[in-house]
């Protein structure tokens, strides 16, 4: 009998929250059918914030799996709503919701009707960028080098496309002139860290020291500042995200893995990234590359073509995650 009424107030809490769009912290069972962009519809917020809050490296669902649901995009204002109840409903700061809404000159005076942009709550790095318009990030990591990426920025520059290039800093210490083409022809460059270690198994003075003296090596190579961060192989802890953001570092992963490094032919990488394209779609691949199989060089035109016969276009990562 417990478990009868434990499965009916289960079933009335998700009938509740699909009601109140406004629900904070609410979390959602996929069922048979349901994608990203019907659940984000549903509960009025972007496909990007749901994807983002729940760390997804695809758009891909399965059945039975939580989601957790992040704020709505906005909120209309009712009588009694003050911009600090607001922040406490929706687990920001009131700092946050007046640096959202710039609008506001006066906090204490919010009216009925009123549309208010309510901000992400604790923005866990991005794994995809927004999703209003049709435009993907190509995005390249481990570089540089001299065999793959002079190959690699031949073909964006043949087909008109700006990317990403999250480079090793020891690497861009060793290919300066490389870098320096990366930044010439107009690519946004990220930092990767100096060797590429798994830095969930730094501590925090050493992963300061490898992501200082990776951005100081781009600096003093290309004049460019970045606060692009990404970590190797994906991975990082939740302390370690906070202390790069209070350092102003974007942490930026990917929702299309084209694995690209594990030997994957040509073949199989364009059309992983086709099953997994849409608007805000980050695409993980690499611009080194030790040795064996390597064929992101092959199936980069193909890539490009075939997303743009769709209506794609190609940008880099400030401008999908709207920095630039």
């Amino acid at each position: 009998m417990f478990k009868k009424f434990t499965g009916l107030l289960a079933g009335f809490l998700v009938s509740q929250l699909a009601v109140n769009h406004c629900a904070f912290a609410a979390s959602y069972t996929v069922q048979t059918g349901d994608t990203i962009k019907k659940i984000s519809d549903r509960y009025k917020t972007s496909t990007d914030r749901v994807v983002n809050l729940n760390k997804l490296f695809t758009a891909d669902l399965d059945q039975g799996q939580r989601v957790e649901i992040p704020n709505p995009i906005q909120h209309i204002v009712k009588e009694g709503d003050t911009l600090y109840k607001l922040s406490v409903q929706y687990g920001v700061s009131t700092t946050q919701m007046k640096r959202a809404n710039p609008q506001i000159i006066n906090d204490q005076r919010i009216y009925p009707g009123q549309i208010i942009k309510v901000p992400m709550k604790n923005q866990p790095g991005y794994y995809m960028g927004n999703t209003s318009k049709k435009e993907i990030a190509l995005t390249f990591d481990d570089g540089p080098d001299n065999r793959y990426t002079p190959q690699i920025l031949k073909i964006l520059k043949e087909k008109g496309v700006k990317a990403t290039f999250f480079v090793v800093g020891e690497r861009a210490k060793k290919y300066p002139e490389r870098l320096k083409q990366i930044d010439r022809e107009g690519h946004a460059i990220g930092n990767h860290t100096w060797n590429h270690p798994n830095i969930t198994q730094l501590t925090d003075q050493e992963l300061e020291k490898t992501v200082q003296s990776t951005s100081t090596e781009i600096e003093k190579i290309t004049g460019v500042k970045t606060n692009l961060f990404r970590p190797p192989f994906g991975e990082m802890n939740d302390h370690q995200l906070a202390m790069l953001n209070h350092r102003h570092y974007h942490s930026i992963l990917w929702t299309a893995d084209t694995k690209d490094w594990d030997g994957t032919s040509a073949k199989e990488i364009v059309s992983s990234v086709n099953k997994n394209a849409s608007p805000g779609v980050i695409v993980l691949q690499h611009s080194y590359h030790e040795s064996g199989k390597f064929e992101t060089v092959k199936a980069l035109p193909q890539i490009i073509d075939q997303l743009r016969a769709k209506g794609y276009k190609f940008v880099t990562v400030p401008i999908l995650i709207g920095e630039n």
